[in-house]
């Protein structure tokens, strides 16, 4: 656990130093009740608290379900509180039992949890230092340790991830980091405003919980500071080789290693080699520059969103926004305030919706409660965690038959969101009927990202700013030509254009037997892998959000988590168990791809052009299958899927 960094201030403090009434009084009216209920129960086993009745509060128009309190239970829950924070805040209750922890899960939401929602959310309700920690079975000699080594390409949370890990068994590793410091995609994507679409109590690594976060959805900087600290926690610089680019690995049969190509920051080429790669590239690595005839020609100021050049001040400029996805939505705000005026081109429009608070600071009364009244903060991450993962993604993107059979679109629940969204574009800008029609997506909603307003609305309301259909034509040397006729001229281009999500470890080429390439293993119909971490012929590598690995509900940092513990638990195997190849089997890794295909046929993701799709017309980014059920596939690996030499 991280020690507490946000204080309380000198105003709201009395004469004995505590806080005032009045601060603590106020910090239980801002409490999540529920997480507030539990809290104090944890702490007392007060039967009152027990049986105070929980409904499901609808979020995002019912794509989350939101276990809450009932608002009559609200001053006794508050009294009780505050009688306990009279009493010194004595954690009189011994730790719970595993059945005790699951009942109380069960009184928190109202209703029975899955197994797979227990599974999730006693990583917050648990004291544990690594409660998605890998360890030994059978612990081998630390020279056997040494002779294996991994070495690991990206040092975002993933990468650190692993790092840990890895540290913790004592394995010997290497990270190749091509950026000049930790963060991934927080050190790259540094654009005014970017910021996080998920909670930042769930955005956050099991190990590395209790953070005085300054917003409760962290924008880039705060983020990229979250990753330094955790290097710096584990001490994992001293293992990371930065400024350095991963060029070409190929293995090697006869000493059933990889050879890896490295390209130093002194250009220099150097070889080394690993008995394992895991790769913790990511998805979102190698941004997509688009496709525009003239392009080049732009004699003004043009950059990608992944390479904001802080040095150019736009301050009354005339800028051209290419783009209209989660960057767009996140950039275009913070930009209008400050040029002259933005023309934002729209290929098609995106499903946008209001998360509540979703720019606001964390109130100290808050970060107060969080540091000091014992489990508030472990219930308020359990409730993200079952947000997030607890929440049954069933009508969210499947088609319903019997729904649509009655007049329905996709499902009940799509519908409804569909619904709650409408009515939102029709608040925000209903009073201009052309503009609210350019804004209204007529694909369902999750067929692409679902985009967090960060003032997206506002900002298209303002009089500087335009929102152009028509299709790009051309760039010319002063602007930009659409397909209408018209040429708008320009001193900035911003690029929007996200990411080459497709091609996964590109353009790094990775040669495995015989000569296999990962581009004609993949040139059938896209990237495909086992449990979207391995591929056959490519013996001892591990995909960290690898093709089809991106799950249908939960937070991404918890699913690196649990990618990660998948690989080096086969690094920890194959140790102990002197395994010098490890290589999915094609029929395991064939059989697995067609039960894909098949769940992949009735949901709404192929319905679109988006960056889910690729460019043979298959949905190679997202999985199928209910997160409970892939969560138990790679929960341990099983070897029998791999030919072991």
């Amino acid at each position: 656990m991280e020690t507490p960094t946000q204080d309380v201030s000198a105003n709201a403090l009395n004469g004995d130093g505590g806080p005032t009434d009045a601060f603590v009084a106020n910090a239980l009216k801002m409490a999540n009740l529920n997480a507030l209920r539990m809290a104090v129960y944890q702490a007392t086993r007060d039967p009152e608290l027990e049986h105070m009745s929980v409904s499901s509060a609808p979020f995002w128009g019912g794509a989350f379900d939101i276990p809450t309190l009932d608002e009559k239970h609200a001053e006794a829950v508050r009294q009780k509180a505050r009688e306990y924070i009279d009493d010194g805040l004595p954690e009189r209750q011994s730790k719970p039992s595993t059945t005790d922890m699951r009942r109380m899960m069960e009184m928190f939401v109202g209703a029975p949890v899955s197994d797979f929602a227990f599974a999730m959310g006693k990583n917050d309700l648990e004291d544990l230092e690594f409660p998605l920690g890998v360890e030994w079975d059978n612990e081998p000699s630390n020279e056997a340790k040494q002779k294996f080594k991994v070495i690991v390409i990206g040092a975002g949370f993933a990468g650190l991830t692993t790092a840990v890990q890895l540290s913790r068994l004592g394995v010997p590793y290497t990270v190749i980091e091509r950026n000049a410091g930790v963060g991934g995609t927080w050190w790259t994507n540094d654009y005014p405003e970017a910021r996080v679409d998920i909670a930042s109590h769930h955005y956050q690594l099991s190990f590395m919980k209790n953070r005085a976060w300054k917003y409760w959805f962290a924008p880039q900087q705060e983020l990229k500071d979250y990753a330094e600290a955790v290097a710096t926690k584990y001490d994992l610089k001293r293992n990371i080789r930065f400024n350095t680019e991963l060029t070409g690995a190929k293995w090697d049969e006869h000493s059933t290693t990889w050879r890896v190509t490295l390209l130093g920051p002194d250009e220099q080429v150097e070889t080394v080699q690993a008995n394992a790669l895991i790769s913790a590239a990511g998805l979102f690595n190698a941004p997509n520059m688009p496709d525009i005839p003239g392009i080049a020609t732009f004699r003004g100021k043009m950059f990608h969103t992944t390479q904001w050049d802080h040095d150019y001040d736009y301050s009354g400029k005339r800028i051209a926004q290419i783009g209209v996805g989660s960057t767009g939505a996140q950039l275009l705000p913070g930009i209008t305030k400050k040029a002259a005026h933005v023309t934002v081109f729209q290929r098609s429009p995106q499903w946008v919706s209001a998360i509540p608070g979703y720019r606001d600071a964390i109130p100290e009364e808050i970060q107060w409660l969080f540091d000091n009244f014992p489990y508030y903060y472990n219930w308020y991450c359990f409730l993200n965690t079952f947000i997030n993962f607890g929440a049954d993604p069933e009508g969210l993107q499947n088609f319903d038959p019997n729904w649509r059979n009655e007049g329905g679109i996709v499902a009940k629940r799509n519908d409804a969101v569909r619904q709650h969204n409408l009515g939102y574009i029709q608040e925000k800008v209903g009073h201009n009927p052309e503009l609210a029609k350019k804004l209204t997506p007529d694909f369902p909603p999750f067929a692409k990202r679902p985009v967090v307003d960060n003032g997206w609305f506002d900002a298209l309301n303002r009089a500087n700013v335009d929102l152009v259909t028509e299709k790009i034509e051309r760039i010319t040397p002063f602007g930009i030509a659409t397909s209408d006729g018209v040429e708008r001229d320009f001193d900035l281009i911003l690029l929007c254009a996200g990411f080459k999500t497709e091609r996964y470890l590109w353009p790094v080429t990775y040669e495995g037997r015989r000569g296999m390439t990962l581009e004609k293993a993949w040139s059938t119909d896209g990237a495909r892998a086992y449990l979207g971490m391995a591929v056959h012929d490519f013996p001892n590598l591990f995909i960290i959000y690898g093709p089809n690995a991106q799950a249908r509900s939960g937070g991404l940092i918890a699913w690196l988590e649990i990618w990660s513990r998948y690989a080096v638990k086969s690094v920890a195997k194959m140790v102990e168990r002197g395994i010098r190849t490890m290589d999915v089997k094609q029929e395991v890794s064939d059989a697995y791809n067609t039960r894909m295909d098949e769940a992949m046929t009735n949901t709404v993701w192929s319905v679109v052009k988006t960056y889910y799709v690729n460019e043979h017309g298959r949905q190679g980014t997202n999985m199928p299958w209910y997160p409970s059920r892939y969560y138990d596939w790679i929960r341990e690996p099983n070897l029998d899927d791999y030919d072991l030499t």
